[in-house]
C-alpha cells in the first residue's frame, strides 16, 4: 500500500496546451515535469477525459532527462510507460503505473521528466495532463552539485 499524503506531484509545464487537455492523435512530447528536488518516482499517471472505442491504442513514455532543456541522455520510458487499450472506452479511468517496484527511480536537481506519446492514438481522443507522483529524499542542496547558491 502507498502512504498518498507524503507524495508529491512534480510541476508539469503543457508544452501545447488546449484548455489543459493534450490530445492522442499525434505524437511527440506533450509535458515536461520540472525536478526541483531529490526524490524517488513512485506513480506516473493520466485521467482519460475522452470516449473512444477506435482499434488502435495510445502509448506515453515517461522519459528521464538528466539535464534540463537537453535531450543529450534523455532516456526512453525509463520512468514509465502507460497504455491505453484499443477498443476500449476508458473515459473517466485513471491510467498508471507503480513504478520502481523492481529498483528505485531516482531524480536530482535539475532533471526533468517528459511525457512523450510515442504511438498516436486512431483519433482525437482528449487526455488529461499526465502527472508525476514522488517521495521526496531528504538531502541538503549543498552536498548536489547541480544546485548552486544565488
Amino acid at each position: 500500500m502507498i502512504g498518498y499524503q507524503d507524495l508529491i506531484p512534480l510541476p508539469a509545464q503543457v508544452i501545447s496546451p488546449n484548455y489543459g487537455l493534450i490530445y492522442s492523435d499525434s505524437t511527440g512530447d506533450k509535458v515536461i515535469f520540472s525536478v526541483p528536488f531529490k526524490c524517488e518516482v513512485v506513480l506516473v499517471g493520466v485521467a482519460v477525459t475522452g470516449a473512444s472505442t477506435h482499434a488502435t491504442g495510445f502509448v506515453l513514455k515517461f522519459d528521464k532527462r538528466p539535464t534540463a532543456g537537453s535531450n543529450t541522455g534523455r532516456g526512453d520510458g525509463d520512468v514509465g510507460v502507460l497504455s491505453k487499450t484499443a477498443s476500449t472506452n476508458e473515459q473517466g479511468k485513471v491510467l498508471y503505473e507503480r513504478v520502481g517496484s523492481t529498483a528505485p527511480i531516482m531524480l536530482d536537481e535539475g532533471d526533468e521528466v517528459v511525457a512523450e506519446l510515442t504511438t498516436a492514438h486512431g483519433d482525437s481522443l482528449s487526455i488529461g495532463v499526465p502527472f508525476v507522483l514522488v517521495r521526496q529524499s531528504p538531502e541538503d542542496p549543498r552536498n548536489n552539485t547541480a544546485m548552486v547558491a544565488a
